[in-house]
């Protein structure tokens, strides 16, 4: 049994995360499971959360994002939609975002993608060639 110093609750170790020390387990924490958790959803920042995610992931931060999205006059950078179609941000997904895309060889931002748009760049690998293919197969079959 363990006292938890935020709820003063005696309580099994069980109910208590377990620290670790050059990698292995060293003892207990001093919060509860549950008073843990609550602490840390306290603390949640929405926007430095998506502000790190984006410097993390894609070296820009939700500064530069916004400029982006700006510049692209609030739509995908391919088909001009003003609906990003399925990606949610957020805790929760109460937000709707824009896709960064980037060059996977070179991590560098090209622009701001609707969910398809995104998607359709992936599948066919990044070969604007099998994308000049579509094209006229498209053309051909109207």
């Amino acid at each position: 049994m363990r006292t938890c110093k935020i709820c003063n609750q005696p309580k099994p170790l069980t109910e208590f995360y377990q620290t670790v020390r050059n990698g292995k387990p060293y003892g207990y924490h001093g919060k509860c499971k549950s008073c843990f958790i609550k602490k840390a959803q306290n603390q949640y920042d929405k926007e430095k959360n998506r502000d790190r995610q984006l410097k993390m992931r894609y070296g820009i931060g939700s500064n530069e994002y916004n400029q982006i999205l700006q510049n692209q006059d609030n739509k995908c950078a391919i088909c001009k939609t003003t609906d990003p179609k399925g990606r949610k941000s957020g805790r929760g997904g109460a937000v709707e975002v824009f896709y960064v895309d980037h060059d996977h060889k070179t991590g560098n931002v090209r622009g701001l993608l609707c969910n398809i748009c995104n998607r359709t760049i992936g599948y066919i690998g990044e070969n604007s060639s099998v994308l000049e293919e579509m094209i006229l197969y498209l053309n051909r079959h109207k």
